[in-house]
């Protein structure tokens, strides 16, 4: 049986560790327009956090993104103590999570972890943002591997590549011959780009360069996914008027299918990136560095503007698309839009599970209309067109049906 909730000291707690957090925290869920039960929910969270971490001798200074992380997995399934609400564990993360961005942004001592391996990975991450441009999941899906890789070798210890012999580097991306091929490219090309960054550092890496094992790519599919026409018109006629948010959800869906966007690129967008009075929008290439400026269509315009002057809450956000539920007026972020149009794919009962299948479905309708390549390219801003001919792979039943016939005077 489900214990009930405790009713007490969820408006205050004065003697806790975090009292001094309180007031900040108190402000952020004010104006992120939490309701009443989810802040009390939270801040019976917080003062469960505080109490252990009095408990666990940790002062206010001290507190650490570990510590969080041990306080859910650790401690909270175990906990027997009635004084505080036995809320969800995913109200527990999501309140110390906010605890942590609150106490950072107003000055209270966050430190980061100062291990040989963290210092590395956060040198690490700066060149591959500063240098290389990646993105910030790209990043933080390459740290997670090599600290992963590190730690195997120099758990506790200062880092010194000498010790890394050709067969640890081999060992470690074949996985034991548990990893799928994808997954194995992905490793490797990891490790490569972290020995580049040690060589950049002028570290002689070269040999274990040369041990990084060549493998073997997956052969393409012969057509990617596309949309037709129908599905298209289906899709859009599918944020009906009584579906929740349907002026952002369909000016999404326009973002997605008129421009051929990337999740990540449409959560981007800001007010100041359409300029009105030349029909521009500038979108930023989170994977190049760079920002591109594009032809704003009428039907995506009128989209986006309609959004904007009926359902956008008020907010001081810049971006163009924020959340309508707490913390509301906050950018929504690329999992938001990718949820958006993944929910008109179960109310259409389709079967699919990739938003990116829209971007693919942008070259392949420009191609069928005979739009030369270069244009396609520029439209879906590859750098190279050999990036665009993968997109618009055409299958032989479509290449018969354009083909010219073969000149009779020719033998």
């Amino acid at each position: 049986m489900r214990t009930r909730l405790c009713k007490r000291k969820l408006t205050d707690d004065p003697d806790n560790l975090l009292a001094p957090v309180f007031p900040a925290y108190r402000e952020i869920l004010t104006e992120g327009q939490y309701v009443v039960d989810i802040q009390g929910r939270y801040f019976a969270a917080i003062f469960h956090f505080g109490d252990w971490l009095r408990f666990s001798n940790i002062c206010i200074q001290d507190v650490r993104h570990e510590h969080i992380c041990d306080f859910l997995h650790n401690h909270l399934p175990a906990c027997t103590s009635k004084r505080h609400t036995r809320s969800d564990p995913k109200k527990y993360r999501s309140a110390l999570l906010l605890l942590e961005k609150v106490m950072l942004a107003r000055g209270f001592a966050v430190p980061k972890p100062t291990t040989a391996i963290d210092a590395e990975l956060l040198a690490f991450d700066v060149r591959m943002k500063q240098v290389w441009g990646y993105a910030d999941s790209t990043r933080a899906a390459r740290c997670l591997i090599i600290k992963r890789f590190l730690n195997e070798r120099f758990s506790g210890q200062d880092i010194d590549l000498t010790m890394i012999s050709s067969d640890d580097i081999k060992s470690f991306i074949v996985g034991g011959g548990n990893r799928g091929s994808g997954s194995a490219r992905w490793v490797s090309g990891t490790i490569r780009c972290f020995l580049r960054y040690r060589q950049l550092l002028g570290d002689d890496v070269s040999h274990l360069m040369r041990a990084i094992p060549t493998l073997a790519r997956a052969k393409p599919p012969a057509l990617p996914e596309a949309f037709n026409d129908a599905e298209v018109t289906a899709l859009l006629n599918s944020f009906s008027d009584d579906f929740p948010r349907r002026r952002r959800a369909f000016a999404i869906a326009r973002c997605l299918i008129d421009l051929g966007l990337r999740s990540s690129e449409v959560a981007g967008l800001t007010l100041d990136d359409i300029d009105w009075e030349r029909g521009t929008i500038r979108v930023h290439n989170r994977k190049g560095r760079r920002a591109d400026v594009m032809p704003l269509l009428v039907t995506t315009g009128e989209a986006i503007t309609d959004y904007i002057q009926k359902e956008r809450p008020p907010t001081n956000c810049r971006n163009i698309f924020v959340r309508a539920s707490a913390p509301v007026g906050q950018a929504v972020g690329r999992r938001a839009v990718q949820a958006t149009m993944l929910a008109a794919y179960r109310r259409l009962g389709w079967n699919r599970s990739r938003v990116h299948v829209l971007r693919h479905t942008l070259a392949t309708r420009l191609l069928s209309a005979g739009t030369p390549m270069p244009t396609i390219a520029d439209v879906m801003r590859h750098r190279s067109l050999s990036t665009t001919v993968i997109y618009t792979r055409l299958d032989t039943a479509w290449l018969s049906e354009v083909s010219m016939p073969w000149p009779e005077d020719i033998q």
